[in-house]
């Protein structure tokens, strides 16, 4: 499952990007994959790693909501 999140430009930059996916690994564990930046660059990325299904589903729910609250819209 994949989300992508966009925010207008502000007047500290230009428009930016938040990209949550949940992803299974070759060890039987569930990845959720943070990706964040300005629009057209590379951006950063953070991975977290999780027993089960359920666990990622609710931390990439919470930054997605977290994410809404700041001003992110979902392209």
């Amino acid at each position: 499952a994949i989300c992508f999140l966009q925010r207008a430009p502000t007047l500290k930059g230009g428009p930016r990007f938040y990209r949550i996916a949940i992803e299974g690994n070759l060890f039987g564990e569930w990845s959720v994959v943070f990706e964040w930046g300005l629009c057209g660059g590379n951006g950063t990325r953070r991975i977290r790693l999780f027993s089960d299904l359920r666990a990622a589903s609710i931390a990439a729910d919470q930054s997605r909501n977290r994410m809404l609250s700041r001003g992110y819209n979902r392209a």
